[in-house]
């Protein structure tokens, strides 16, 4: 019961402490964040007019956009066979597909959002649903029929799956903020991939209908309350509403910017003029609130989040650019709302990447973002900001301009030619090349509409690159063979060195890994070693292959250490792993690793005194041998035997079997069967008489050769061995069948 109270009283402690935070005195107010996976605690803000936004952006323009009118059969990408192409470049986020183990179910995100479970009612199933769109988005360009079944899925529902609970259910603010962010993007990619989608004529337009309906409903409303009630709507006459604490700021924000792009997209690809200017009425809302200097104050309030907001939202203008440039419209130069020209948004926010202080008169307001205030960052340099986990998320900032140019193509090439300078097509390193807000990149339909540019771009790109490679290696290849004259020079001087200097023998050994690194010869060559540098001869057949060994690079220092470096394939021809081996030419051993453990060992000798070995050892064979011929005239071995063949039972039952019996004659350590009498029922005469016999002083004989033991073209090389003096010389023929012969001398 006191552990009870105590926490109790603790709550009531963090409570208060709350309270007093707040400048003015009064109590923090507790809300649900927009996206439903947090709680914040907002103080009442009062606004700075002046600071926040000057007396021009309080004029709105008239909306340009609603000039433009649905053209037939609208199509945005002159050629798709270069954005699918393209499509199957892009890096797919596999990891936001796996199978979730959560208190919902295991499906992965196709499962997931055919059946809309779990309903996105919480932090867990919203970061779920979140997850699942980007990978979606992602997947769907290369398999747009995932996309289309999903949506249909929708549309022949009994109960429409992507409907949202009342504003009193608990669920209503996670749900609130990705059902309709969700119909967004899907309408977004549907229009986009409009005509990769198989569907029969019914389908499509239960399809349609059903995207437009869902659509057009998108009200906006406020999805999160206060103390005081539901939070109100944006005041697009009053730029500085979204920072009042009371302001719902999704109502003109990233909700209704989504939507809006997929009403727009939708509209021309349906040609329904209401739904296209639906989709301008939504977007001139979002847009009220980017200031005269195109800054947008709803994304730039956001706290430690103002860069993450601000950069990711800026993929819209190039996307649209794209649409507009589908219809005759110069996007980039239309005027927004306060003034402000789109470029010009654009190019502050390429600012902003650069200094994330540009927008900390707004930031500092945290705007559903207590979580992440900007009191935590605002004393960063702009470095120790880019390291910080939610500043890492923002940008690819170790890629520079790339990820800017790559998400604003269309944008560079025309204002900011200077950053087009590097193959933006085959650049994946963008944070966003997938993203859970928006349907479609804005390169897709960038490549779709400048293939030949962007190619001609590619070739210019590599060719400059190779030019640098090629000049770069003409550099090193330079400063190399000017240090190894330099090395040969010092090795011609020294004595030493030319000690080293000849022709070697090298045997290579193997210790592999499986083996316990037991060593197996592999074969010998020729090494030749000049002016501290040498080559293998590379003509015998043995692994390693012999073109690896005689490319390899050897060199030796006049103190007599030796490094030959290259490739070498050990086991499979063309596993070429890149090898070092270090050794000392005086203890006649070089010896490193290969692949991930496997021991190679070389050892050399002079070839002089190589073949000066092989000579006394040849000397010393010959005179055994002669020994052994004189010892072979005289053995008491020699002479005539009977030889009785028997083999293992034709039953096998364990038990022998007398095949035939016939004369052997041993001479000076050679001997030969008679091989005259037919055995029953085999080997036959003609196999007996040709196999090899050989004995030596000793009494060991062998007996090689082929024996066809049961059937006349059953042939199989057999070999028996034993010795005279015991009167019996055995083997195996075949698999497992025993043979044995029994001496027996006349």
């Amino acid at each position: 019961m006191k552990k009870i109270l105590f926490i109790f009283v603790l709550s009531l402690y963090s409570i208060q402490g709350l309270a007093s935070s707040c400048p003015d005195g009064s109590e923090p107010v507790k809300s649900i964040s927009d996206d439903g996976t947090y709680y914040v605690f907002n103080c009442p803000v009062s606004v700075s007019t002046t600071e926040a936004s000057s007396p021009r952006s309080s004029k709105l323009l008239q909306d340009k956009l609603k000039e433009i009118k649905v053209v037939k059969d609208w199509e945005p990408i002159a050629d798709w066979e270069s954005v699918k192409e393209y499509a199957k470049l892009v890096p797919i986020p596999e990891w936001k597909n796996e199978k979730f183990y959560d208190q919902y179910v295991d499906r992965n995100c196709i499962e997931r959002f055919t059946t809309l479970d779990p309903y996105p009612a919480d932090a867990s199933s919203g970061r779920i649903f979140t997850h699942c769109g980007s990978y979606l988005h992602a997947v769907s360009s290369t398999n747009p029929q995932i996309l289309g079944d999903i949506l249909l899925s929708w549309a022949s529902a009994s109960k429409d799956p992507m409907f949202v609970v009342p504003f009193e259910h608990p669920a209503h603010t996670t749900a609130g903020y990705n059902i309709p962010s969700n119909i967004g993007t899907f309408a977004q990619s549907y229009a986009f991939w409009y005509d990769e989608i198989e569907y029969t004529p019914e389908e499509r337009q239960r399809v349609d209908a059903y995207m437009t309906r869902k659509l057009m409903e998108q009200k906006f409303l406020p999805i999160d309350r206060d103390f005081n009630g539901p939070r109100i709507k944006c005041d697009i006459n009053d730029i500085n509403s979204v920072l009042y604490e009371r302001t719902g700021t999704n109502n003109c924000g990233n909700i209704r910017m989504k939507v809006a792009v997929g009403e727009i997209m939708l509209g021309f690809r349906l040609e329904n003029q209401t739904l296209l200017d639906k989709g301008h009425d939504d977007m001139y809302v979002v847009h009220a609130f980017i200031n005269e200097d195109g800054i947008n104050i709803n994304h730039a309030a956001r706290g430690g989040n103002t860069v993450n907001y601000s950069w990711e939202y800026t993929y819209y203008s190039s996307l649209l650019a794209e649409i507009y440039d589908s219809v005759g419209y110069d996007y980039l130069e239309h005027t927004l709302p306060r003034g402000a020209k789109v470029h010009e948004y654009l190019s502050f926010n390429y600012r902003l990447l650069k200094d994330f202080k540009l927008t900390a008169q707004w930031a500092k307001y945290d705007v559903g973002s207590l979580w992440l205030p900007y009191s935590q960052i605002k004393n960063l340099s702009q470095q120790l900001y880019e390291k910080t986990t939610n500043g890492g998320w923002a940008y690819s900032w170790e890629d520079g301009d790339k990820e800017f140019v790559k998400a604003h193509t269309k944008f560079v090439k025309r204002y900011m030619p200077e950053l087009y300078t590097f193959d933006v097509k085959n650049y994946m390193g963008s944070t966003f090349n997938d993203s859970p807000n928006f349907g479609v990149h804005p390169y897709m339909l960038h490549i779709g509409n400048n293939l030949i540019e962007e190619n001609l771009n590619t070739s210019k790109i590599e060719a400059m690159l190779q030019k640098e490679l090629d000049e770069k290696k003409r550099i090193e290849d330079k400063k190399k063979k000017e240090k190894e004259r330099i090395k040969a020079a010092a090795c011609q001087a020294s004595a030493q060195a030319s000690a080293l200097n000849g022709e070697y023998i090298a045997r290579w050994y193997l210790g592999n890994q499986n083996n316990n690194l037991e060593l197996e010869f592999q074969g010998l060559e020729t090494l030749n070693l000049e002016n501290c540098s040498g080559v293998f001869e590379g003509k015998e057949s043995f692994q390693p292959s012999k073109n690896l060994r005689k490319d390899l690079n050897i060199t030796f220092d006049p103190n007599g250490s030796i490094i030959v470096s290259g490739e070498l394939d050990l086991f499979d021809k063309g596993d070429e792993r890149e090898t070092e081996l270090k050794g000392d030419i005086n203890s006649g051993e070089i010896s490193g690793i290969w692949g991930s453990g496997d021991l190679i060992k070389i050892r050399i000798e002079r070839k002089k005194e190589f073949d000066e070995k092989k000579r006394v050892e040849a000397e010393k064979k010959k005179e055994t041998d002669r020994i052994e011929a004189e010892a072979c005239k005289t053995t008491p071995f020699n002479g005539e035997y009977e030889a009785r063949w028997i083999r293992d039972h034709w039953r096998d039952i364990g038990e022998w079997e007398f095949l035939g019996s016939e004369p052997l004659i041993l001479d000076q350590c050679e001997g030969q069967f008679e091989g005259i009498k037919q055995f029953d029922p085999r080997p036959t005469p003609s196999v007996r008489k040709k196999l090899i016999v050989k004995y030596q002083t000793n009494g060991d004989i062998s007996i090689k050769g082929d024996l066809n033991l049961y059937t006349i073209d059953d042939l199989r090389y057999t070999e028996l061995y034993g010795n005279i003096n015991d009167g019996e010389i055995s083997g195996v023929w075949g698999v497992g069948d025993r043979l044995k012969i029994e001496l027996i001398k006349k």
